[in-house]
């Protein structure tokens, strides 16, 4: 009898084994899901050296589907693969990690690729555990039935694969060899799961495989379409020596761009034109380098979403995939086939967060490793590179060093304050080898001076109002949302004083700034108090900027809000000040201190000096060894000694950017968005897009108070997966957002990461 993968479903819902897709058919031109699996696996790998692993993994990984029991499950059900639901049907997955096993039994090798087949639907496990979900206790595993008889005998013979030439190195330290390996399984993992969801998809949904199909532009396309609208620019917004600085940056990434990959850095005050100059270096090193697709990974998704629509107006809506937690899909513009490339990044150009790209390169869900083969062979942009949290400094170089040493890969370190991650005696874990993309950076900084920064003690919220009302156009960043509430309201309500923080919703931020945006192109009166939001990317341009105590890269961030196009006829003002209570608890006020601390040495006499900023970051980096690795995730990866047992799933929990503590609240700001809430009240299915088109409508807030005020203030929708504001025109501010009583605004990171 014939074995199938999967059965064909009919629209009335019956399901038909003898329509089902076969295993295997050892056909190239009609081939069986094993089969197709393996060929495209083996594809994907090739960028990576890993395609003799990929094929035996696709080959392998749905080998308890020849069971006796699994067929006559196919028979009476519909698809079983549909990924995110609960387990149906007998265990397909654990048979070919023990056929692996056993037969590559030599070294532990075959366990490398058990990991793979018994992780492609539950996600990589670790190999030694309590659980019985780790490697160890499924290999063990008893009940699997029984499947070799039914299972072609040509179907199990291979030879042992052998790893990339230069993987494992005498002169790498033999935990990061561990490492290595363990990145190179995910990556293998990644092609695998890609390539058996694709498949799957063509069966059984060709609709979405004809969408995906769809032919995007090449990167020779984007570059001459990113030149023409170079021409185009408005160039009235800057000074004629601010325009001829970011003319030279551009070109000279167009002659790095003739380099070989690797390591780069471009380092350009804020306002310098990096964005553009950045792309066009990586469009014309791709292309010279035949190296498959650009990738911005950005640390808040204000950012993405700035950055996204200036590559759309530059290049058109059909290169561009946007991908974080507040994306909205737009069929207007996004077409199915980069709905759909959400899932891969299989797209020409990506605009991402930090979050989405690092805790993907650590992830063990299915999910979240799809997309990691597709960045093999890549260039890389880091924008605000020094946004690196200390604590992950440690296994994120260990990755970017990794991507680009055997992923194929260009990494750009791309921001306004270079942090010294460099390798040297007393930061071992730092980069080596990066290649300046500016000759003289230090010239380039000094020409595009616009600010002059004064440094002023303490000033209490009362004295701070009283100095930005002197001002006819002026912003004020603080630290929290509570000073940002607490300042807003010493400010004369005259219709001039504005409001940005975390507490208000996306959408309600972006009315807000097309209003100062208006106000200040005009000239008229305009006086606006934020949170660190303000300084993510936001293109805005004020005379005078008031700056809470930080961290040198934050303040850099706020000057670059300041005589941004150099428009003024004199230099802008920066005004540095300090705060009655201390800085909260945390980063923030690590930052803080070591700023402090710069402040009083001669180096820091200009903050925005490039000799102050490295000086910064040698206090805030290479001075806490400790914590280069606070949660141990390269220590889940063990030397290669003990039996290759890696912790996957460990590494995945530990690795989070963002500690997940706080919970997002859906807001009836406007009268979509109470539209699409009335409709979930009243029972309506919440779909992908559902959640997505609210994304922009939510405030994030502690879980403590979340907890508080459920069932009251707040009422959970969809399957208890979404938290509503009950009362939004009593508990939802105009100007200052949700309010929660006297214990809101608090402090909470006022920049969406993910």
């Amino acid at each position: 009898m014939p074995a199938y993968a999967h059965t064909a479903n009919h629209p009335d819902g019956s399901a038909s084994q003898s329509e089902g897709q076969p295993l295997h058919t050892g056909d190239a031109s009609h081939p069986g899901h094993l089969d197709a699996v393996a060929a495209r696996a083996a594809d994907f790998a090739s960028a990576f050296g890993a395609a003799d692993w990929a094929r035996l993994a696709g080959l392998w990984h749905d080998l308890g589907k020849y069971s006796a029991e699994f067929q006559a499950y196919l028979a009476e059900a519909a698809d079983p693969d549909a990924e995110g639901g609960p387990a149906r049907g007998p265990d397909h997955s654990t048979a070919g990690a023990q056929h692996a096993a056993r037969l590559f039994a030599n070294l532990g090798f075959g366990n490398l690729l058990a990991y793979l087949i018994a992780g492609h639907h539950a996600g990589l496990p670790d190999g030694q555990g309590p659980s019985d979900a780790s490697l160890a206790a499924r290999l063990a595993r008893t009940t699997i039935k029984e499947w070799r008889p039914h299972a072609p005998f040509q179907l199990l013979e291979a030879t042992q694969p052998a790893l990339p030439i230069g993987l494992l190195a005498h002169s790498i330290p033999e935990s990061e060899n561990a490492a290595r390996l363990a990145t190179f399984l995910r990556f293998t993992f990644s092609a695998l799961v890609d390539a058996d969801r694709l498949d799957t998809e063509e069966f059984c949904s060709s609709e979405k495989a004809e969408a995906r199909a769809t032919p995007r532009p090449s990167l020779a396309t984007l570059e001459t379409r990113l030149h023409a609208y170079l021409g185009t620019l408005d160039t009235s917004r800057a000074t004629a020596d601010v325009n001829a600085q970011r003319t030279a940056v551009r070109e000279a990434c167009l002659r790095a761009a003739a380099l070989t990959p690797g390591f780069f850095s471009l380092t350009v005050p804020t306002g310098g034109g990096k964005t553009l100059s950045s792309l066009a270096f990586a469009l014309r090193h791709a292309i010279r380098h035949d190296l498959r697709r650009v990738v911005y990974a950005i640390p808040f998704t204000s950012i993405v979403e700035q950055n996204a629509q200036v590559f759309r107006d530059a290049l058109g809506d059909d290169a561009l995939l946007e991908h974080h937690c507040n994306f909205e899909p737009r069929p207007e513009r996004d077409t199915p086939a980069l709905q759909l490339a959400v899932e891969n990044w299989d797209a020409p150009l990506i605009v991402s967060t930090n979050v989405q790209l690092f805790e993907s390169l650590f992830a063990s869900r299915p999910s979240r490793c799809r997309k990691l083969h597709n960045l093999a062979r890549s260039v890389i942009i880091l924008d605000e590179a020094q946004a690196i949290p200390v604590e992950f400094l440690a296994p994120c170089l260990f990755i970017l060093r990794e991507l680009v040493r055997s992923y194929g890969c260009t990494v750009v370190l791309c921001t306004a304050t270079q942090p010294a991650i460099k390798l040297r005696p007393d930061f071992p874990i730092g980069i080596d080898g990066v290649r300046p993309i500016i000759a003289d950076e230090a010239a380039l900084f000094r020409n595009l001076a616009r600010v002059r920064h004064e440094r002023r003690g303490k000033l209490a919220p009362a004295e701070l109002a009283a100095e930005i009302a002197m001002e006819g156009q002026a912003l004020a960043i603080v630290r929290t949302r509570r000073e940002a509430a607490q300042l807003f309201q010493e400010l004369p309500d005259d219709g001039t004083r504005f409001h940005l923080s975390g507490q208000m919703c996306a959408v309600h931020r972006t009315q807000v700034l097309d209003t100062i945006r208006a106000r200040l192109r005009a000239g008229e009166p305009c006086r606006l108090v934020s949170t660190n939001l303000i300084e993510a990317g936001v293109d805005v341009d004020f005379p005078t900027v008031f700056r809470a105590l930080a961290g040198l890269d934050a303040i850099a961030q706020a000057a670059g809000r300041c005589n941004r196009g150099g428009l003024l006829n004199q230099l802008g003002r920066l005004v540095i000040y300090g705060t009655p209570d201390e800085c909260p608890v945390g980063s923030l006020r690590l930052a803080a201190q070591d700023a402090a601390e710069v402040l009083g040495l001669p180096e820091g006499a200009d903050p925005l000096s490039l000799a102050a900023i490295e000086k910064f970051f040698l206090q805030h980096f290479w001075s806490r060894r400790d914590r280069w690795d606070d949660q141990n995730i390269l220590g889940c990866f063990p030397t290669i000694g003990n039996g290759l047992s890696f912790q996957f799933a460990t590494a995945a929990e530990r690795f989070r950017l963002i500690a997940d503590t706080y919970r997002p609240v859906v807001v009836g700001y406007d009268e979509r968005s109470k539209g699409i809430i009335d409709e979930l009240f009243r029972g309506a299915p919440a779909t992908r897009d559902t959640f997505r088109a609210l994304q922009r409508y939510t405030v994030t807030i502690p879980e403590r108070l979340w907890t508080r005020h459920l069932r009251s203030n707040l009422q959970l929708v969809a399957e208890d997966r979404l938290a509503v504001l009950v009362h939004p025109d009593g508990l939802y501010d105009h100007d200052l957002g949700l309010r929660l009583g006297d214990e809101t605004p608090i402090y909470a990171p006022d920049s969406t990461y993910c």
